[in-house]
């Protein structure tokens, strides 16, 4: 999850926008998980505005997804992974391909799969070189989710 404090807060007077919107100057990732970084664009019929979202979680990037429609997508996905995911000392942001669940040996959910563009494959759960665990639903597909256009 994402923390904000206090003394990081723009003023209203200072920051753009909805007053009802909060703006900040940082924000603090609590925990070393993998996040999403996506551009999701909205259709105002007079105008067509982007802004990027941080996303910390799979349950959140479904709940995004589910609120697309006809005048909102998503442009770009990218996932953010800290370096042990994949045996490495640093975070590494990549092209988003797939978010799939991934069930244990006993047919149950366990872990996501995140799957990036050229194909590696990542988990918290399951080591890389074990190959690809079994996976039972797609919660994100780059080609079925990702509009670049908009048509």
């Amino acid at each position: 999850m994402f923390a904000t404090y206090k003394h990081a807060e723009l003023l209203r007077e200072v920051a753009f926008g909805d007053s009802q919107v909060q703006h900040w100057k940082f924000v603090e990732l609590e925990m070393h998980l993998p996040w999403f970084y996506v551009e999701l664009v909205r259709d105002y019929g007079d105008e067509v505005m982007s802004s990027m979202l941080m996303i910390p979680t799979v349950p959140v990037l479904q709940q995004v997804i589910d609120e697309l429609d006809d005048r909102s997508w998503l442009a770009q996905a990218f996932l953010v992974s800290p370096g042990y995911l994949r045996g490495e000392e640093h975070w590494r942001m990549e092209p988003l391909a797939e978010v799939s669940v991934a069930e244990d040996e006993d047919g149950n959910p366990s872990d996501y799969v995140y799957t990036v563009a050229g194909g590696s494959s990542y988990s918290t759960q399951f080591a890389s070189d074990w190959g690809k665990p079994k996976t039972t639903q797609v919660i994100f597909l780059a080609g079925r989710h990702i509009r670049t256009s908009q048509t």
